[in-house]
């Protein structure tokens, strides 16, 4: 009984790993601990136990909850958990052994991902056929095609990549791919959960509805939770690389008259990235803003030097709404209520210049600067001199621009800014994930 309890723990703190709930050996042998003090065979109790020892806040408790309720289940319950699971592998593997017999160039595979090969299985049956037939024509019996395979192999990925966008963003048909890092029936089985309607992701912000923000932040904690967890360990690795130091090498050995016996070493130091957010809260702005600021601060575990301002018509600071012990939702509601600014018209050039002139001392070289705005603003010309005094201060100007990139072309203020940073295309929760994934890893 005590080992199948400790092993059911252990199974169950690797799941809280996995989403993101960082739980040290000692918590876990706390938890054990509290066990022996309730009864075990009382499931409130168990819950209850286990929260106590292991959660350490109030998103915490939603993954914990979440978790706990699909892992701890009836047996029968278990067993089809066990068998969904073993289905979708064995479908998996079959469609990934049917993908590379269609994906070969001269009866050899294309060097290909297990994920293209996947995302081939899913394409319709019409798009399958045309890329066979181009792998075919290709493959006709002539020497000269042999030196074209890295051309097909770069021609079939650039289709895939195409249909891998449209099928997320237009199909729900298609299931979707596991998780490469699942390998547990119980933990595949909440992360679907957790990735419910994952159409959601693409679809606009300003457009989701009411009904629909509890999934929304479900997904935001569950993408934030994956980027922090990517990132730190980043950080690790690039802090356990070391690099062969020459001079100190030649330096230290010299009184061995030029023979080095002993080397050393440095390290490149890695910082972690100083973020501040100044996000558009106009009318137009608003649900966007609210998003964003959401997930940036669902990487705070992480990142830690996060500073956030807010602007319409005039500049606010906000960063200290989030340094309180509450919900974001009830913090949202807090800050919202509170803000003189939110909802109104926009002066980006009056808001870039208080921020300058009030706050210098976070504008500093290992500074990056998010800003979050449609580029639509009075006297666009004093908001590009604004931005030009801030970029010289900052490291880097990275914009998430919520207009479609197809707009772009028409705006002068669109023109005029992105030459002063790195200006994407965000207007969904997925184009979000992309461009925090893109600069902070």
């Amino acid at each position: 009984m005590k080992n199948y309890i400790e092993n059911n723990i252990a199974r169950f703190v690797h799941i809280l790993r996995h989403l993101g709930i960082q739980v040290s050996i000692l918590e876990t042998l706390t938890s054990l601990q509290a066990l022996v003090l309730v009864d075990i065979m009382n499931r409130d109790h168990v819950k209850m136990a286990l929260s106590a020892t292991l959660v350490k806040n109030h998103d915490q408790q939603v993954i914990f909850n979440q978790a706990f309720d699909s892992f701890f289940v009836a047996p029968e319950v278990k067993i089809k958990q066990n068998q969904e699971w073993k289905e979708r592998q064995e479908e998996g593997l079959r469609l990934l052994e049917d993908a590379e017999t269609d994906l070969a160039y001269k009866g050899e595979t294309l060097d290909l991902t297990e994920e293209e090969m996947l995302y081939y299985a899913q394409l319709p049956e019409e798009e399958k056929r045309k890329i066979r037939d181009y792998l075919k024509a290709s493959s006709a019996p002539d020497d000269r095609y042999d030196r074209f395979k890295p051309t097909l192999e770069s021609q079939v990925r650039g289709s895939l990549r195409y249909w891998k966008q449209r099928l997320g963003e237009e199909s729900t048909e298609y299931y979707p791919l596991n998780d490469p890092g699942v390998d547990d029936p119980a933990l595949a089985s909440i992360v679907d959960e957790l990735q419910e309607d994952s159409s959601i992701l693409y679809e606009d912000m300003k457009r989701i509805g009411q009904q629909d923000l509890p999934k929304v932040t479900n997904i935001l904690k569950h993408l934030s939770r994956k980027l922090a967890t990517m990132i730190s360990r980043r950080y690790k690795q690039s802090k356990k690389a070391v690099k062969l130091d020459l001079r100190r090498s030649i330096k230290a050995n010299v009184r061995y008259g030029g023979i080095i016996f002993k080397l050393q070493y440095k390290q490149k130091r890695v910082q972690k990235p100083r973020i501040l957010l100044f996000c558009d809260v106009s009318g137009s702005m608003s649900r966007y803003a609210a998003f964003v600021i959401q997930f940036i601060y669902g990487l705070s575990a992480v990142v830690k030097n996060i500073e956030s301002f807010i602007f319409a018509e005039e500049l606010e600071y906000v960063s200290s709404f989030f340094n309180e012990r509450h919900s974001f939702e009830d913090t949202m509601v807090r800050l919202i209520g509170k803000s003189r600014t939110w909802g109104k018209g926009t002066n980006m050039g009056n808001a870039l210049s208080a921020l300058r002139e009030k706050y210098p001392l976070l504008l500093t070289s290992d500074t990056v600067v998010i800003i979050l705005s449609d580029t639509k603003t009075l006297d666009i010309d004093y908001a590009e001199e604004e931005l030009t005094k801030l970029k010289r201060s900052v490291k880097d100007i990275i914009w998430l621009n919520t207009l479609p990139q197809s707009e772009w072309d028409n705006l002068a203020s669109v023109q005029k800014y992105k030459r002063l940073s790195k200006m994407y295309e965000c207007y969904t929760l997925a184009h979000l994930e992309k461009v925090i994934r893109k600069q902070f890893l």
